[in-house]
């Protein structure tokens, strides 16, 4: 009875779940912080592919028989678009109390290259 209250007021959803994060930035590095509170770091998958990162996650409870269940084992996904030229295979990432933070370093600047052109006169007939 309690159970079927729950999910009519909408507490209950077994589909996947979006993972609230925070961005920001460092001076040379994007920080993406995502929540993920029961999820191991070994059910943590991230990608990126044409400059979107994907954090995919999983978290289980016991398969048992409860009297009132509101926790539920959820699939977590977040896609999030990066700046252009990010250094994704230098990226870190950690874990720490349910916390997920991945730096992502920026594009490194480039020197100024100085170049020295040649220039040739043609004569005039």
């Amino acid at each position: 009875m309690l159970d079927q209250f729950f999910r009519e007021v909408g507490i209950r959803d077994r589909g996947v779940s979006t993972i609230p994060v925070n961005v920001y930035e460092e001076e040379e590095a994007l920080v993406i912080e995502a929540s993920m509170p029961g999820v191991k770091p070994e059910d943590i998958e991230l990608s990126c592919i044409d400059d979107v990162l994907t954090i995919r996650g999983r978290s289980s409870v016991p398969d048992r028989e409860y009297l009132h269940q509101e926790m539920h084992s959820t699939e977590y996904l977040r896609r999030i678009p990066l700046p252009g030229g990010c250094l994704v295979d230098e990226a870190e990432a950690s874990t720490e109390l349910g916390l997920l933070r991945i730096r992502v370093p920026k594009p490194r600047p480039r020197a100024p290259e100085r170049i020295r052109i040649q220039i040739t006169r043609k004569n005039a007939s």
